[in-house]
């Protein structure tokens, strides 16, 4: 094994989690071997620095705790960190976040008055961008316009 290769994992790991993908697009892009690659990672993975499970969980807190939504976060970790749907599964299903709760306090902070009744479009751009954040209308749609009752 390339104690180079192994240097750089290593270095990289030191900083922040990583998915294995992201390590073998890094490596890659540095021109390390496939084997080089391989046996790093394996290395880093035997020795429990790297871990994909570990890594979707300290994703999923820290996308959550910025205002994105489920959705959004596992959109993220399939198509930009290339977890695996069954490890996303598996930490979702440990994971006891309040979706709506922290929908509810994304639009206390984003839009303030949004329990008065709101004109179609201030609605739409509200919907937009809840839903752009990663939440699920069901997370959010009683909230918007609800001006009747405060929910806590």
């Amino acid at each position: 094994m390339s104690s180079l290769a192994l240097g750089y994992v290593m270095n990289l790991l030191s900083r922040r989690e990583y998915s294995e993908f992201e390590l073998r697009c890094k490596m890659q892009e540095k021109a390390f071997t496939e084997e080089e690659i391989e046996q790093a990672i394996a290395h880093c993975q035997q020795k429990n620095w790297q871990n994909d499970q570990r890594f979707t969980e300290s994703y999923l807190h820290s996308r959550s705790q910025r205002g994105y939504g489920l959705q959004r976060i596992k959109q993220e970790l399939r198509q930009l960190k290339g977890v695996e749907s069954a490890t996303i599964d598996v930490v979702l299903s440990q994971c006891d976040i309040d979706w709506s709760a922290l929908a509810l306090n994304l639009l206390r902070k984003k839009f303030p008055n949004y329990m008065e009744k709101q004109p179609p479009k201030m609605k739409q751009k509200i919907w937009q961008y809840m839903l752009s954040h990663g939440f699920h209308s069901d997370e959010f749609a009683d909230y918007v316009g609800s001006e009747s009752q405060e929910f806590d």
